[in-house]
């Protein structure tokens, strides 16, 4: 492979990458703004100005590729000089407002300043100053903390195929915003604020709920949909704040679209069912202990007369392992078939929903579960007087027949009326697991926090199932 020398370490590249790149690959920082490595380069911001010699001018680290015996310095003089004046030049509007900004501890305009600015400011003038804004449902603008990267700009057109974003007015007031100041319309809003190196776009569903440097982060996959997204998920103190898209260029590259990035909600909603519920008389769900509702579970499904099992794509292949080897045993003869999305039966009707990440099946096991071996749910077979549905949350319930119903797993109030006994079961950021995504990738799902309530894990309420002794 070609190499290239930067501050005196040898480096590897393949033609065509830019300095950037290639000095990240020997531990070597340039500081950047307006660069990403999934947008197309524009150079404008110039704090990636680097030395390179027999070169007489600075060059921007971003738009320069490597070459053979290049020579590189990133903090001679000139290029520490150059960084210092950029920036100046960009706090010089900037309202200084880390205290309050979310951005703070994960900015970009924060660590430059601190690693490669200046203490002192020289400016003294008044500084512009803009009102925040509503850019409709996902975010919100402070344009005071604007540096003018022109990322979101970029990513509209060139990531989310919509030109919605533009830059308005010309030098100190230059104004980035929305065409006729619409809401924006992208399904793929949250990008905006992943891009934003400063506090600019804010996500309106975390503004001021949490500081950065109190969330624990734990690496999953989205559940939204069976490409799988490889994503974050951010929590404090056993509660969801947030998730944002984790780089895997095979799967969903830099993104998330935004049905995926807050699916969590449920999680934590009060019409979660989170306890062991039977129906009574006047068919109100009343809550009660595990041995009562186990009770009453085996009560309704063992001796059917036909029992049909919907086992959700929104399972784990654990999970769908356990079962298969469950049900058998200790349901003979019941019918299991699979369910998730309405008008997706099985992988042959699965297929892009947009140009961009999100499938038709919007749950993430589909093809794993195909490979398992469950057939489709076509419907309830005739003289069917018993079913058991076992979901994760995601999976839709079909329509179900006014016969004995038994859920396991994740399941809202308004849906768990129709059911006689439900007990409680985890959602994906609440138990570890293996998924297939609609390329055959096997992907991991991570436990995030612990499950809400007295919900537990499949496993567990099997092994209860199991070892429970009518009474």
């Amino acid at each position: 492979m070609p190499k290239c020398t930067i501050d005196g370490r040898e480096a590897e590249f393949t033609p065509g990458q830019n300095l950037i790149e290639v000095a990240k690959k020997v531990g070597i920082e340039i500081p950047y703004f307006c660069y990403h490595p999934g947008l197309s380069v524009v150079a404008q911001c110039r704090m990636c100005a680097v030395q390179v010699e027999k070169m007489g001018k600075l060059q921007t680290a971003c738009s320069t590729p490597a070459t053979e015996g290049m020579v590189v310095h990133t903090r001679s003089e000139i290029a520490k000089q150059n960084q210092r004046s950029i920036m100046e030049f960009l706090l010089i509007n900037h309202p200084l407002d880390c205290p309050i900004c979310d951005k703070s501890g994960e900015c970009d305009l924060q660590d430059n300043s601190y690693k490669f600015g200046d203490s002192n400011s020289r400016y003294t003038e008044e500084r512009r100053t803009y009102l925040d804004l509503d850019m409709g449902p996902v975010i919100k603008k402070n344009m005071n903390r604007c540096i003018h990267c022109t990322r979101c700009i970029r990513f509209g057109e060139e990531v989310a195929n919509i030109h919605e974003m533009v830059a308005v007015r010309r030098g100190n007031n230059t104004e980035i915003t929305t065409i006729d100041g619409r809401p924006l319309e992208t399904d793929y809003a949250g990008n905006y604020s992943d891009i934003c190196p400063t506090g600019s776009l804010t996500l309106k569903d975390f503004r001021f709920k949490r500081r950065a440097w109190y969330l624990k982060k734990t690496n999953t996959v989205c559940e939204g949909c069976s490409r799988g997204c490889n994503m974050e998920i951010h929590q404090d103190a056993n509660r969801v704040h947030r998730c944002l898209p984790r780089v895997n260029m095979d799967v969903n590259q830099y993104w998330l679209c935004d049905e995926g990035r807050f699916n969590f909600h449920y999680l934590h909603s009060a019409e979660r069912v989170v306890e062991p519920a039977i129906k009574g008389k006047n068919d109100d769900l009343s809550m009660t202990d595990w041995d009562s509702a186990l009770d009453a579970a085996k009560a309704a499904l063992v001796g059917a007369r036909k029992l049909t099992v919907l086992v959700g794509s929104d399972l784990t292949n654990e999970e769908i392992l356990l079962l298969q080897s469950f049900i058998p045993q200790h349901l003979s003869g019941a019918e299991i078939v699979h369910f998730g999305t309405a008008g997706v039966a099985t992988v042959a009707d699965d297929a892009a929903a947009d140009k961009l990440l999100k499938r038709r099946s919007k749950t993430a096991n589909l093809h794993g579960i195909e490979q398992l071996g469950l057939k489709p749910f076509r419907g309830i077979s005739d003289g069917t007087d018993a079913v058991l549905v076992v979901r994760g949350g995601r999976a839709e319930l079909p329509e179900l027949p006014s016969v004995k119903l038994v859920g396991v797993g994740v399941f809202e109030k308004s849906e768990a009326r129709n059911f006689s006994v439900v007990l409680p079961g985890t959602a994906f950021a609440e138990k570890d697991g293996t998924i297939v995504n609609f390329q055959g990738k096997e992907q991991k799902l991570r436990r995030a926090v612990i499950p809400a309530g007295k919900s537990k894990a499949l496993s567990e309420i099997l092994m209860m199932w199991m070892n429970r002794k009518s009474s």
